[in-house]
């Protein structure tokens, strides 16, 4: 039995395809099996994945036809022998010790989870750390939901961790199989930890999430797919009510369900604004005063003109806002500055940058 499978959907990612095998394929834990899935990818995804498989046969590869992002991962779950179950999107790449470290730490403390921190990759070797679980838990610290519901805080990022097969298997844990590809992640982690699932964390960004500009992502686009998002939501919560965890996470779950149905909702073309306000009234219909505590005035204005089915005034809102935001990409074109813990990038009239950061001096 291989200690980790690690399952690949792969669809329109050729660009980053190689770049990704390669880092899976060199990883320190070399006891792994290598489930790349060809979801009916119209470009080269399929033959660059069989000429990997043609090199190493630890390379599993499926071929199918399009059905999505959540068909893709679990045909390759079911499809995995390994003890856990790991997911790389095919546009991301990992650390090579990434494996070895999340699979020595479940195995320490026999965890159901492990999980470990990110990078946003931007490109042209221009990182931004995100470290938030250590809000959440100490490092190596074993916990569930119930004991730590902030973990529903923070980036759901179901890919920078390992799953034990046989946990998914007994509770029927898989990735709801909708045609497109937004946030079905939110209750596939939703149903890992409400289940009982014990987690732990690692507090290293072991696995770079591409962001860069121009992808095909939910971060860039505007259309009526993004009425998913409060949909996957709404999945979400489902499962914690049939769980009997929602009175415990519901307090944090509203910080998410904020971060990526209302604020899409801003994102989303005006003609589909309305089918979207109408799926977010049906989320934050259980919303109450227990929820407040970490959101700011404008959040619960905003909330307010969703709990009051006040479509008139948010959309007077969000055409204010996208005004503000159209100004701000403008000032970006022509000033913006990055960093991440070495190193600041700047953009200054079309001149970009790199400045080493300053080591701070000793008190």
């Amino acid at each position: 039995m291989p200690k980790v499978s690690v399952i690949m959907p792969a669809y329109k990612v050729e660009k980053y395809l190689r770049q990704c095998l390669d880092s899976v394929i060199n990883q320190t834990l070399e006891d792994i099996e290598i489930i790349p899935v060809d979801d009916g990818s119209p470009d080269n995804c399929g033959k660059i994945i069989d000429e990997y498989a043609a090199k190493d046969i630890r390379i599993k590869p499926i071929h199918q036809e399009n059905g999505g992002y959540g068909k893709a991962v679990n045909a390759g779950i079911n499809a995995a022998t390994g003890e856990y179950i790991g997911i790389v999107e095919t546009d991301d790449f990992i650390e090579p010790q990434m494996y070895e470290r999340l699979y020595n730490r479940a195995k320490e403390l026999d965890a159901d989870v492990c999980k470990c921190d990110f990078n946003y990759y931007f490109g042209n070797n221009d990182y931004k750390r995100y470290n938030k679980f250590c809000n959440v838990a100490e490092e190596g610290e074993l916990f569930t939901l119930w004991d730590k519901p902030q973990i529903m805080n923070y980036h759901v990022s179901i890919w920078s961790a390992i799953y034990k097969r046989e946990y998914l298997n007994k509770n029927n844990i898989r990735v709801i199989e909708t045609k497109t590809a937004s946030y079905q992640d939110m209750p596939f982690a939703a149903n890992v930890y409400a289940k009982g699932a014990k987690i732990t964390l690692i507090h290293d960004s072991l696995l770079n999430y591409r962001t860069e500009e121009g992808m095909n992502s939910s971060t860039i686009r505007t259309d009526s797919r993004l009425r998913i998002m409060p949909v996957m939501c709404l999945e979400a919560m489902k499962i914690f009510k049939e769980n009997g965890c929602w009175e415990v996470v519901k307090p944090v779950a509203y910080r998410q369900f904020y971060n990526c149905s209302v604020n899409m909702f801003f994102q989303t073309d005006n003609e589909y604004k309305r089918a979207h306000f109408d799926e977010l009234v049906k989320l934050f219909k259980d919303f109450d005063e227990t929820c407040n505590s970490d959101f700011k005035k404008k959040d619960l204005k905003i909330i307010n003109y969703i709990i009051n089915e006040d479509y008139d005034n948010l959309y007077k809102y969000a055409q204010w806002r996208a005004k503000k935001e159209h100004f701000r990409k403008f000032r970006k074109k022509f000033i913006s500055i990055r960093w991440n813990d070495d190193e600041k990038f700047i953009n200054l009239l079309g001149l970009k940058i790199t400045v080493p950061k300053r080591e701070k001096k000793n008190a």
